[in-house]
């Protein structure tokens, strides 16, 4: 073992640092997979990202975060809607593993001629939480690149802590809703007393080591390792106790959904007036368009959103970033 290989092992390490210290801080779950996704692009020196999230009440598949997405899709939002090849290979059961990023041509981009900023390949990091699929991340590169196992491995390493993020959050909302502040003590400790302090101590070892005057470097790389060790027995033991959690969760399986079509900017302009709590004929009076075709959005939003009625689809659009409070 040389400095190189320590060097590349500090770097590693400093990005899984990064993201489970964002991921620990963020208070809102899309604050802290935005922060994430933009962390893991930029470190691993790629170009662009995003993360679909599954529903857990609607299995409805949706675009949860983005980084740097390209004009095709920034000024045509509806070509990230509908059927996509690694969206059915993840609900078919056909991607378990992190996939390689040379593997992957982007069916969402191939066939574009313009406005892709060169981007064509991606590398695919399948979300669970124990058997449940929860989504998939998405990191492209304008070239196709086979990565090496250690680069597939980090990522497949930031994908296990997004998925426990995820999860911790949807588990902690439902034990809201049931009073379970045990169960909520239990998981809101999470990262932050389980794997920092591991991963403090592995970056505090790897930095000593990399000094000039470290004396023995594969003796450095020893303890790194080993504290390496104990870094993934941690997150496997946090694995198996959100797994034991959500196993508590009685949810009876539905069918996955495909991402549906964005909200127009007309639908969105009626979304903020539901949020207001504003009648039909309020909400047409204040934008100047008739009760029946405020009828019509209102519709296409429950829609879109897969929502039973107005406070729900207000909800979810609050979930999703669609609205502030």
């Amino acid at each position: 073992m040389d400095r190189e290989q320590l060097n590349l092992q500090n770097k590693e390490l400093k990005i899984i640092n990064a993201i489970a210290h964002q991921l620990n801080q963020a208070v809102e779950l899309r604050t802290a997979l935005q922060s994430s996704l933009q962390y893991t692009v930029e470190l691993l020196d790629l170009h662009t990202g995003w993360i679909w999230l599954v529903h857990p009440q609607t299995q409805s598949v949706y675009l949860a975060a983005s980084h740097q997405l390209p004009p095709a899709f920034q000024q045509h939002p509806e070509r990230l809607s509908g059927w996509c090849w690694c969206i059915e290979k993840y609900l078919s059961d056909r991607m378990d593993t992190t996939v390689n990023i040379s593997e992957i041509t982007c069916s969402r981009l191939k066939d574009l001629q313009q406005g892709t900023a060169g981007l064509r390949y991606h590398a695919s990091v399948p979300l669970f939480s124990g058997p449940e699929k929860i989504g998939i991340m998405n990191v492209l590169s304008s070239e196709s690149q086979q990565m090496t196992e250690r680069k597939l491995q980090l990522l497949h390493t930031i994908g296990e802590l997004l998925s426990m993020a995820i999860t911790r959050t949807q588990l902690y909302e439902q034990s809201k809703s049931r009073g379970a502040a045990e169960e909520r003590q239990r998981f809101s400790r999470g990262l932050g007393e389980q794997l920092l302090p591991t991963l403090d101590r592995l970056l505090i070892k790897l930095q000593a080591a990399q000094l000039p005057a470290a004396s023995d470097v594969d003796q450095s790389l020893r303890e790194s390792e080993q504290l390496a060790g104990q870094l993934m027995e941690a997150i496997q033991e946090m694995q198996d106790t959100l797994k034991e959690m959500a196993e508590t969760e009685q949810r009876q399986p539905q069918k996955i959904k495909y991402p549906g079509p964005p909200l127009s900017p007309r639908e969105l302009e009626v979304l903020h007036q539901l949020q207001s709590g504003l009648t039909n004929k309020q909400i047409a009076d204040e934008l100047f368009i008739s009760e029946r075709t405020v009828k019509f959005h209102v519709s296409a939003i429950l829609q879109k959103l897969d929502a039973a009625n107005r406070t729900e689809a207000v909800q979810t659009a609050l979930q999703r970033g669609l609205l502030s409070v």
